[in-house]
């Protein structure tokens, strides 16, 4: 069994484009320092001040043994996000049992730097594109159809309305794209919403990449954003 981390598939942004264009669903989530920490048990919270709840820990847990044909991803090995806490993640991985075919978390974040996230912008807005975050991201430059808010810090405690609002827009609205960027809990709304909805919609882990189109320059990267314009 594949107890490591190795041959990570580096899809290019445009292969999940064209899903999107072509109304292929997916969902896609993304696996960084803050939800390892949490899936390992550290205590505390991560970067942007979101605690690392037990219950958090245990659903993060199930979604990395449960293997349910969604993309999971992280970053490569020589990543800051992976590459700091290597000596305590392998060993994790090892003695779980994790066995995952990992994708490059790292596209939307390489687009955004580089000022070429207009070709997924543009396929987004031809979708219903439902943006799920916090009352921030509502200022954004991107024609989005519906927007499902979630609270600033510790919104896993709100998951199951976060979940609930989200069933609603498949409901109301044909070929849904959703944009999570909920922090730690986006991926577990995403893997228990997977068996429910997953078939009729995308749900798509796009972390902080929005937030310095809005003005906000929360991580040091944002910082490094060739432009800030959509």
């Amino acid at each position: 069994m594949n107890t490591e981390i190795k041959n990570i598939k580096n899809n290019p942004i445009d292969y999940y484009i064209e899903k999107i264009n072509n109304k292929d669903n997916f969902s896609f989530t993304r696996w960084g320092d803050g939800e390892w920490f949490c899936s390992m048990g550290v205590p505390g919270q991560n970067c942007d001040g979101h605690e690392y709840f037990p219950e958090m820990r245990k659903s993060l847990n199930t979604a990395l043994n449960n293997d349910k044909g969604y993309y999971k991803a992280i970053w490569n090995l020589d990543h800051g996000q992976i590459k700091n806490i290597l000596h305590m993640l392998l060993p994790f991985i090892k003695s779980n049992n994790i066995d995952l075919k990992w994708v490059n978390a790292g596209i939307w974040e390489d687009a955004a730097l580089s000022g070429q996230l207009s070709p997924l912008v543009k396929s987004l807005e031809s979708r219903n594109f439902v943006i799920v975050s916090s009352d921030k991201l509502k200022k954004i430059d991107i024609k989005y159809t519906d927007f499902v808010s979630v609270p600033p810090v510790n919104c896993f405690l709100d998951k199951e309305r976060i979940k609930s609002d989200m069933i609603k827009m498949t409901e109301k609205y044909d070929d849904v794209v959703f944009g999570l960027s909920s922090s730690m809990a986006t991926n577990v709304i995403v893997d228990e919403l997977y068996d429910l909805i997953g078939d009729k919609c995308t749900m798509i882990d796009f972390g902080s990449i929005w937030d310095p189109f809005v003005g906000h320059m929360g991580r040091s990267y944002h910082k490094e954003y060739k432009k800030t314009n959509l």
